[in-house]
């Protein structure tokens, strides 16, 4: 990370802070730092988990830096990788200077806004009320988060968007400014994450992993990078994909190495938007039982939090 003083006059200074978002699974929080980015960083899809880890997208202008902390959906934990996803929630809310709560109005509010509701009225910090998807829900479905969260959170303000439409976002951004203290820059404002780019390209994988493999599959799925070896010409990437159960290997590579072969060449494409870059990537699919439930795996592949 590059450092400078506050005492450099060249530094930029402004409005400058973290931003803690919370949802449930599957709340649209990585679409939205990812419009705000104007990049695609954090891994996105249609199943639920699909952030695992502490993601941080910086958003720099001319008078402010917002810190975007995307974090795993709320939910009740289950197993070692469930309790890790949680102190990565609560790490998130204890560094941050506004929470952000992301309403899912095209689903019912239920207990995970519930969670999201007493954990931002607890921290203590200014709380805003995201209302995603708003270009597939109705206004009544609209209305119906609102009043979820209002009853929780009496005066929080409020903010209609579509994650993916960064015309939508104008007015969240300059709320979010002006609830940020003013300080110096903790980044050089050219800079929009502190994540390692093969860190990224796991979490990108993993993503092709998820928009192509069926049902329960892909929450067995963890993705660690083998080499990352950049030339003149293309990046020559090698990663492991680590299944749970030996059941699982012949699925997620298919008949004649069909599925694998998907997975890769949309693996590829992803890599190669996020590095600017042709990618030749080579997956192997490894059988690591019990994954989620062994502390020690998590920590090897990134996972297991604060």
């Amino acid at each position: 990370m590059t450092t400078q003083t506050a005492h450099d006059d060249r530094w930029p200074t402004g409005h400058v802070g973290y931003v803690a978002l919370l949802g449930r699974p599957n709340s649209g929080k990585s679409t939205l730092v990812n419009t705000l980015l104007g990049q695609h960083l954090a891994a996105v899809s249609t199943k639920p988990q699909t952030t695992r880890r502490r993601f941080l997208g910086i958003v720099s202008d001319a008078d402010s830096q917002m810190l975007f902390l995307d974090v795993p959906g709320v939910h009740r934990p289950a197993g070692e990788l469930g309790q890790a996803m949680v102190r990565s929630i609560e790490g998130a809310v204890a560094d941050a200077d506004v929470v952000v709560c992301v309403a899912d109005p095209t689903r019912a509010s239920g207990e995970e806004d519930g969670m999201v509701a007493a954990m931002a009225a607890s921290s203590g910090l200014a709380v805003l009320l995201v209302v995603t998807k708003c270009d597939l829900a109705e206004p009544d479905r609209q209305e119906a988060a609102v009043a979820f969260y209002r009853a929780r959170l009496p005066d929080v303000p409020v903010f209609r968007v579509c994650a993916l439409q960064a015309e939508s976002l104008p007015a969240l951004r300059q709320a979010l400014r002006s609830a940020l203290p003013r300080g110096p820059f903790l980044y050089p404002p050219d800079q929009v994450t502190d994540s390692f780019e093969r860190d990224i390209g796991a979490e990108l994988i993993r993503e092709a992993c998820l928009e192509r493999l069926r049902e329960e599959i892909p929450h067995a799925v963890a993705v660690s990078i083998e080499s990352w070896q950049e030339s003149a010409r293309t990046l020559q990437v090698a990663a492991t994909l680590h299944l749970e159960r030996e059941a699982h290997k012949p699925i997620v590579i298919g008949r004649g190495g069909q599925a694998i072969k998907a997975i890769r060449r949309a693996a590829e494409s992803k890599l190669t938007e996020l590095c600017g870059t042709p990618v030749s990537l080579r997956l192997w699919v490894r059988v690591t039982p019990g994954w989620r439930g062994r502390k020690n795996t998590l920590r090897e592949l990134g996972l297991q939090g604060p």
